[in-house]
């Protein structure tokens, strides 16, 4: 068989155009090991054939596909699969359809076979198969919109034709359920942005947050109190980086990154706060505990240090939500609280108890030594979600695993009440949440997944940019395209369900991804990887129909290698485009000015991948990449010389366009560190600017020096703990920052 064109029907890319405009070749090696990472046994040529066969000839055996997602304005019909080999006359045979809507409405009718349209004939495997179109009704009884409503509906098909005689035999074929979804065309955008409005916010590491009640680490209740400050000052927003669930038991430091989660449905249990709990509250003992001058110390010595300590604030915030949590009392659906816990359970379903048996499981085998990590290092008993061994773990520690589910839902409780608040105050977004890449191989999505979709032996990167020449691997389990439609996108859909709970607003980390993922086969390096094509329409039809159901905006982080139909795709279902200052140079070196920018997006001056303001204008980030390793001498001359010259063309446009005054100097020589006025001038730059929305970065109102992340380090530098330098009860009474937020918000309602 043609390999190579058998890699082509699996959707693996032979090309690309990279981020710097240049045409790029795939080699043929890397979309071999790339279709292996796909789960093909490329060395078995016999076994690869009869796949391939069978990949090929089961649409038309299944009759129609497992899942169809249509959106508005587009012509709404199914592709239905006919044997014309079969023999059977046209006029005989009926088709008889079963539509089964979201809210349980069903609907049935029979019509020839030979009234549905055949769109064109296909010979598969030495057969001629009729490719019917079948036009769904445009009006059903009892639904809105004088159409299908939107939603998640189920449909199959019966074709039958009676005997005729020994040459007609009597025919009967029932198709597989297909998932119907029916998507509005664009996701939501507020009445207020859709107006015209301008709006501005903050972005923080939710981690990062100091405060005098806080455990050592940033929680929902600072969350509450912070979406407060930033309203009271003009803002409408609150940036978050991914709350996706962690690795509670593995006490390795360096292990705490929000982008590497153990899963991205359910959310860390760091970010509790224990003074929150209600049954912290109502437990004497917990308290007395709590006050007691020893734990006052460790608490404070928590709070004081400059980075997170996750294992030493998970072991105390751990050790008194042992001591409040009473299983029968939280099962006990007689009171309000019990029924609500039980309803949470519910809910969640058999993710949120996979969830729980995984960081049980782990925690009982860190317990007994094993360095379980992830689980392929669990013992092979264990190492299926679904084995009995599992099964009967779980029944024998119901309670541990009952305990992590009522960690799960005293997150999600803190969560939607700090959204609620933040409504409530009139925030027209209020939390913007991230929603991560993907997940590590380790992870529980990975271990919980029955529908084979994550290939955990190959990693999900990047090609090689300006910001990687080497290209990049991210240590993500990258899903299988083909698998996942088969399994109706189940996982996706909640997925998106999870992440835009309790948000107004949700930012797709790498929006890449939603088009094409760059996989990195086992033992290839970054540079040696190939790009695997999603189904684009499916994803954003999705996308589209859950933004719109949960109220919530969509902003695709659009950065890098990103092919101009997938940016064509975005603006026309109304996501967000992602600019960063520091990116948006013209051709001369230029900076960009902010009017300029698209409008349907979100502008930022620096992010968490990035150096602070302060630590830009000082050059402290190039001192750090040297000291790192990850910028020789050379390099380091090279992009200080670029710097220079970028901060003089900065002065140049902010004087420019009158962002700054004469107490900023035009000329950049003269300024040695980030000033007062000069943050005020480039915060009121971007605030100016054309682009709907304006995130900026707290760490830059306070002056913070260090970077959050240094890509390209792991264990080099503590990444994603550093924590800002003002507790958050002072940083409303700071007077720069008064200042500074009263600029910007002057600076977004200027005409």
């Amino acid at each position: 068989m043609d390999i190579q064109k058998f890699a082509d029907s699996v959707g693996i890319a032979r090309d690309y155009i990279d981020a710097n405009g240049q045409y790029t070749v795939i080699t043929p090696e890397a979309r071999l090991a790339t279709l292996s990472a796909m789960g093909y046994d490329i060395n078995d040529e016999e076994a690869l054939i009869k796949r391939a066969l069978t990949e090929e000839i089961t649409p038309y055996r299944e009759i129609i596909d497992p899942v169809t997602v249509l959106r508005d304005g587009e012509r709404h019909f199914i592709t239905i699969r006919t044997e014309e080999s079969l023999g059977l006359p046209e006029r005989h045979a009926v088709l008889t359809w079963h539509l089964t809507l979201e809210d349980g409405r069903t609907f049935s009718d029979s019509i020839p076979l030979e009234g549905v349209e055949i769109a064109s004939f296909d010979t598969v495997q030495g057969k001629v198969y009729d490719t019917r179109r079948f036009i769904l009704p445009l009006e059903l009884p009892s639904t809105i919109r004088g159409c299908l409503p939107y939603g998640y509906h189920h449909f199959k098909v019966e074709i039958e034709a009676p005997a005729l005689g020994t040459s007609y035999p009597a025919v009967h074929q029932i198709s597989t359920e297909q998932l119907l979804v029916i998507c509005p065309s664009r996701c939501y955008v507020p009445d207020a942005m859709r107006s015209g409005k301008k709006l501005w916010g903050a972005s923080i590491q939710l981690y990062a947050l100091r405060s005098r009640t806080n455990w050592g680490v940033g929680d929902f209740n600072d969350l509450k109190n912070l979406l407060k400050i930033v309203h009271d000052r003009g803002g409408q927003f609150v940036g978050l980086n991914p709350l996706h669930a962690g690795y509670p038991a593995n006490p390795d430091p360096d292990m705490v990154s929000p982008y590497s989660p153990s899963s991205r449905r359910f959310l860390n249990i760091i970010y509790i706060s224990i003074i929150s709990v209600p049954e912290f509250l109502s437990c004497k003992k917990a308290r007395d505990l709590v006050m007691s001058p020893a734990f006052v110390k460790k608490l404070q010595a928590l709070r004081d240090r400059d980075y997170v300590d996750y294992k030493a604030v998970l072991d105390l915030k751990l050790k008194v939500l042992h001591m409040v949590f009473d299983m029968k009392r939280m099962l006990d659906r007689r009171s309000i609280r019990g029924k609500k816990f039980l309803d949470f359970i519910h809910q969640g379903g058999e993710s949120l108890l996979n969830m729980a048996t995984y960081d049980a499981l782990q925690q009982d085998l860190y317990n007994a030594g094993v360095n379980a990590w992830g689980w392929k290092k669990f013992p092979s008993e264990y190492q299926d979600c679904n084995s009995p061994f599992v099964a009967k773990w779980r029944e024998k520690n119901q309670e541990k695993v009952y305990f992590y589910c009522y960690l799960q839902f005293l997150a999600q409780e803190q969560l939607d009440e700090a959204y609620a608040a933040a409504k409530a105050e009139g925030m027209v977004l209020g939390v913007y949440r991230d929603l991560a890449v993907g997940v590590s191989e380790g992870s529980c999505d990975v271990w919980a997944d029955t529908d084979n979709i994550y290939r955990g032996e190959a990693e999900v990167g990047a090609p090689p940019d300006t910001l990687g020449p080497l290209g990049q691997s991210w240590g993500l389990a990258p899903m299988e395209p083909h698998a996942l439609r088969r399994s109706r996108y189940k996982q996706l859909i909640e997925l998106y369900q999870a992440n835009m709970r309790s948000c107004g607003a949700l930012r797709i980390d790498h929006a890449a991804g939603l088009y094409r993922f760059w996989w990195v086969p086992p033992h290839h390096k970054a540079v040696d990887g190939a790009y695997v094509y999603n189904n684009i329409h499916d994803w954003l039809g999705i996308l589209a129909l859950e933004s719109q159901r949960h109220q919530c905006l969509i902003i695709a982080e659009d950065l890098g290698t990103i092919p101009m139909e997938l940016r064509v795709a975005l603006k026309e279902v109304g996501a967000y485009s992602y600019k960063l200052f520091f990116g948006e140079r013209a051709m001369d070196g230029g900076f960009i000015a902010p009017q300029d920018y698209e409008p349907q997006a979100l502008s930022a001056l620096t992010t968490h991948d990035m150096a602070t303001l302060k630590g830009w204008w000082s050059n402290y980030d190039i001192e750090l990449g040297k000291s790192l390793g990850i910028y020789d001498k050379e390099t380091a001359e090279r992009i200080l010389v670029d710097r220079n010259n970028a901060k003089q063309r900065i002065l140049d446009s902010l004087h420019g366009l009158g962002s700054v005054g004469e107490d900023v100097p035009r000329d950049a020589s003269l300024i040695k560190e980030m000033t007062p006025a000069l943050t005020i001038g480039l915060e009121r730059h971007m605030c100016r600017g054309s682009c709907a929305l304006f995130s900026s970065q707290i760490e830059d109102w306070i002056g913070v020096l260090k970077p959050v992340n240094v890509p390209g380090t792991f264990r080099e530098y503590p990444n994603w703990r550093r924590k800002l330098t003002v507790n958050l009860e002072d940083l409303d009474k700071d007077s720069f920052v008064r200042e500074l937020t009263a600029e910007m918000t002057a600076a977004r309602d200027e005409k």
